[in-house]
């Protein structure tokens, strides 16, 4: 559980403002609510790992004493993060009234989390996304007397008492937001051509945990928790090297072996980041996915772009070397249907494949598990920090062997 400490901030409410001579109270189970039949997500605070928040509430708050006001000093801008993982299924703005504009996350089985009075919102309608990753910023839009985070956690359609971390939350306290969810990615990093599984757990400072092939684990600290964590061979040399994006920024930072980094910017803030060899030049280059017109949009060593349309907005772009020829292609996981769609060019000719494999609650990842040039398929299961390690069949064989292996930590 995360602790309580003090709470030395002034308090800014969603509209209406408390009349004269009215106490503000804090919430007690006064509100009566069904009990829930299926089980609450796994909700983390709506914030990156470690940030303190303090969140309150009045018997008058709308739409329910159960809402969580949250503030902080400087909170105005501040970064939202989705606390849990789900499929955006709102993003609205009603103006200077209610909630302004505000995003609303569905999280199956009935559960939801609300998110208003945003000053900015960086994600799309049926966008999947996963816990800690972000949504926008904190702002003052609707009727509101001050800039918070109005925060919901709904069932069914009826708010009902927030937990964090499976604890109840305590109105009128302040918690270290405990959103530090590990990751999935792999990359060679050693230079034997064979890619290994690695993590990047949301820490304040991002850190990524690299397995090794003799069982070792190595820790490379870079970037920040809320960034968005990449890897890739930056200068040639046939090992992997780690980096991020800053969505504010909208700006990679490449981390190079001496610790340096260099910096690339590219895009919008609501695009994802990629990365792949797109001209077989031997070096990664970088590029993004437009989630809202389902696009990659591929940065060239000459500093053109190249857009391909592929999948949905609620895909996850993914990219490999399907075809082992030395250039990296394109690919999308579909979480719906558990299904990766894998785009390849030969004579100038674009074709995808499909190919099953998770559940709709895993993460993909990619990487050449069998070291033979070509790369092959994963995915990391949340729950059990399980990857499943699919090797694409060798010539003649018709199965392909899928291995187990656990890394990183369960959420």
């Amino acid at each position: 559980m995360a602790p309580r400490l003090p709470a030395p901030v002034a308090r800014r409410r969603c509209r209406p403002a408390l009349a004269a001579g009215v106490v503000a109270v804090v919430a007690t189970a006064t509100v009566a609510t069904a009990a829930p039949a299926l089980a609450r997500p796994d909700y983390e605070m709506p914030f990156p790992c470690g940030e303190q928040w303090t969140g309150t509430t009045r018997s008058t708050h709308r739409p329910s004493a159960l809402s969580v006001d949250f503030n902080r000093p400087g909170d105005l801008g501040a970064l939202v993060v989705a606390s849990a993982p789900g499929v955006v299924s709102r993003v609205a703005d009603s103006g200077s009234s209610s909630y302004g504009k505000w995003i609303v996350v569905d999280h199956g089985d009935g559960w939801q989390s609300l998110h208003a009075h945003l000053k900015a919102q960086w994600v799309r309608t049926g966008q999947v996304v996963d816990q800690g990753m972000a949504l926008g910023l904190v702002g003052e839009s609707g009727g509101v007397s001050g800039a918070h985070l109005h925060f919901e956690e709904k069932y069914d359609g009826d708010v009902v008492r927030p937990s964090f971390s499976g604890t109840t939350f305590t109105f009128g306290t302040t918690l270290a937001s405990g959103n530090c969810p590990d990751v999935p990615l792999a990359g060679d990093w050693d230079g034997d051509r064979t890619d290994q599984v690695a993590v990047f757990r949301r820490t304040p400072s991002g850190s990524f945990l690299l397995a090794g092939t003799d069982g070792s684990v190595g820790t490379v600290t870079f970037g920040r928790g809320s960034d968005t964590p990449v890897t890739g061979d930056w200068d040639g040399d046939q090992v992997t090297e780690v980096g991020v994006r800053r969505q504010r920024g909208r700006a990679f930072f490449l981390r190079k072996d001496d610790g340096t980094s260099t910096r690339v910017k590219i895009g919008r803030i609501t695009d994802l980041p990629v990365t792949g060899d797109w001209d077989g030049s031997g070096t990664t280059d970088v590029g993004v996915w437009r989630p809202g017109a389902h696009a990659f949009r591929l940065l060239r060593a000459d500093g053109t772009q190249q857009v391909v349309r592929l999948g949905t907005v609620g895909s996850t772009p993914v990219t490999g070397d399907w075809d082992g020829n030395g250039v990296t292609d394109l690919g999308v996981f579909d979480a719906a249907t558990a299904t990766f769609t894998l785009r390849t060019v030969a004579g100038g000719t674009a074709s995808t494949s499909t190919v099953a494999l998770g559940t709709a609650t895993d993460l993909p990842v990619t990487g050449d598990w069998n070291g033979d040039g070509v790369t092959d398929l994963g995915v990391w299961t949340p729950a059990t920090a399980t990857y499943t390690l699919r090797t694409t069949p060798a010539p003649g064989l018709r199965r392909a062997r899928v291995t187990a292996l656990v890394f990183g930590q369960p959420r």
